[in-house]
């Protein structure tokens, strides 16, 4: 946008102001002003986004204040001269604000900041630390005020308290042999290691893949799940808030769910996987989360009792629920004739025949093929797409028995990976593309699955089917007919490789562009 026109329109400046810190304080005009003002204004509006409150320790805060213009589509001239005063004389005492910004001068405690230029950044960051002596829960403001050329002013204000509330999440067990069907608990237990109470809502997440379904039975909850909640790729969530006061957890202190959640293993769970964090909110924040609320009481925090199992090092923690349960993976391969004699095509399917359905954990894939071509006869492409979409899973070269690398043509064995999963009764496709080279006789080659770098226990109960074999015979009948799927291109004698994976890779952190588990959406 060029800064001699004029000042942002209305849609523009909602977005900003959507994507702008929770405290957005107007000028002298009554709150936001409408999509279509009545008169026009003929002074650009303007707006100051800025934390509301800030927690400051000996160690210097970086604190960020932006500001902002709009004018409802009116065409009004732009705002120019630019002044921002941070005002600090409340914390004597308490705080200290320093600020290194060529465009910002220093009178004791109090800084303005002049943009004399239309180009300049609008927006000042600064530092704030606590006095030495000030004591945890000292608290004073910081007052911000904006004037401008053609522009309103613009007025706000952070509370700024002395002491952090800095809390970690307890380890979670792991929960194994579940029985399908059955209901687990899910305590937690939460500390605060900083100097201060927590000042601030609580909010506590559960992330969940894998098929577990949460009991939707506490009030300050709300419950998240995929579009088949029965199915184990479906991800569930729940979210709680725990408001300031008898919620509040002192430094020091230890609390824990008054109930636990419960949760139920679903049919097809094989390995669930929740991962749970817990944040302070900022005032007026939305937490977000699931569709469903709650019924019933509300879960609260109290005080701990007993020794508990440990605490993690920060905010986030993962447990697991391993169901006694099983997937029987077999492996699938079909040829057919290629555009030209001497070429085929090699359909490759990982089966998964149940009961559980499998699936990955992070960018970690459940199962594998491997791939080894008869003698006399090399891949020359494949038709995975770097896409979620794509219908072919990623085949990569085989270098060693824990190695692998991009794909390549010209060789025999290749390992493909299940990039995401397999729900019971579905299957993975891979595709090859393949040319006799010398001496072939109508050997067979062999595809055999087996369980891949995200280690997940499939307990196979028909290991039988896990191996298969093919030929091509010993020539091919050309065809105008294109090979299945509708990603290959001809380029000469062979076939050019649409996409493959990026870098080489151990089996154990394949590099392939795999889903990671998303967030549950409301």
């Amino acid at each position: 946008m060029n800064p001699k026109r004029t000042v942002f329109g209305a849609t523009l400046a909602a977005l900003l102001l959507a994507l702008a810190p929770s405290t957005v304080a107007v000028g002298d005009d009554p709150s936001v002003p409408p999509s279509t003002p009545s008169p026009l204004p003929t002074r650009a509006y303007a707006t100051i986004s800025a934390d509301e409150q800030i927690n400051v320790g000996s160690g210097a805060r970086s604190v960020t204040v932006g500001w902002m213009f709009w004018d409802g589509g009116a065409q009004v001239p732009v705002p120019t001269n630019d002044s921002l005063v941070i005002d600090a004389r409340d914390l004597a005492g308490i705080a200290s604000v320093t600020v290194d910004d060529p465009r910002c001068t220093a009178d004791v405690r109090v800084i303005t900041c002049v943009n004399k230029d239309a180009g300049q950044s609008r927006s000042v960051e600064f530092a704030v630390r606590a006095d030495p002596g000030a004591a945890p829960g000292a608290g004073g403001t910081i007052a911000y005020t904006l004037t401008a050329d053609h522009g309103t002013g613009a007025t706000a204000k952070a509370k700024v308290v002395v002491g952090t509330p800095d809390l970690v999440v307890g380890r979670v067990p792991d929960v194994t042999h579940a029985r399908i069907g059955s209901r687990i608990e899910v305590p937690l237990r939460l500390r605060n290691t900083g100097d201060l109470a927590t000042d601030r809502r609580i909010m506590l997440r559960w992330e969940s893949v894998g098929g577990l379904r949460f009991d939707r039975k506490f009030s300050n909850c709300a419950y998240g799940e995929g579009d088949d909640p029965g199915e184990a790729g479906s991800q569930a969530s729940v979210t709680c808030v725990f408001p300031v006061s008898s919620d509040s957890v002192p430094a020091g202190g230890t609390v824990e769910l008054s109930s636990p959640l419960t949760a139920t293993v679903g049919k097809r769970v094989l390995t669930a996987v929740t991962d749970y964090s817990v944040r302070l909110l900022k005032p007026r924040e939305q937490p977000g989360g699931g569709s469903h609320q709650g019924a019933g009481a509300a879960l609260t925090l109290v005080r701990a009792s007993g020794g508990g199992g440990g605490f993690e090092n920060g905010a986030e923690g993962r447990f697991t629920v391993a169901a006694d349960n099983s997937a029987d993976l077999a492996a699938d391969a079909t040829t057919k004739p290629g555009r030209r004699a001497g070429e085929w095509t090699l359909d490759i399917n990982a089966v998964n025949h149940g009961p559980a359905s499998v699936y990955g954990i992070d960018d970690q894939s459940v199962a594998v093929v491997d791939v080894v071509l008869p003698k006399g006869v090399v891949a020359t492409g494949t038709a995975h797409m770097e896409e979620e979409d794509s219908p072919y899973g990623p085949c990569l070269l085989r270098v060693g028995s824990t190695t692998t690398a991009p794909f390549e043509a010209g060789h025999r064995r290749y390992v493909c990976s299940v990039p995401f999963g397999i729900a019971a009764g579905k299957s993975q496709l891979f595709e090859l593309w393949v040319k006799r080279a010398k001496g072939y006789d109508g050997a067979k080659g062999t595809a055999t699955v087996r369980p891949g770098p995200a280690d997940i226990p499939l307990h196979d109960p028909d290991a039988s089917d896990d191996s298969i074999t093919f030929a091509f015979g010993t020539s091919a009948t050309p065809t105008a007919a294109a090979p299945s799927g509708d990603t290959l291109v001809a380029t000469g004698t062979g076939r050019m490789l649409i996409a493959t994976a990026a870098g080489a890779a151990l089996l154990g952190a394949v590099v392939l562009v795999v889903r990671r588990r998303g967030r549950t959406h409301s």
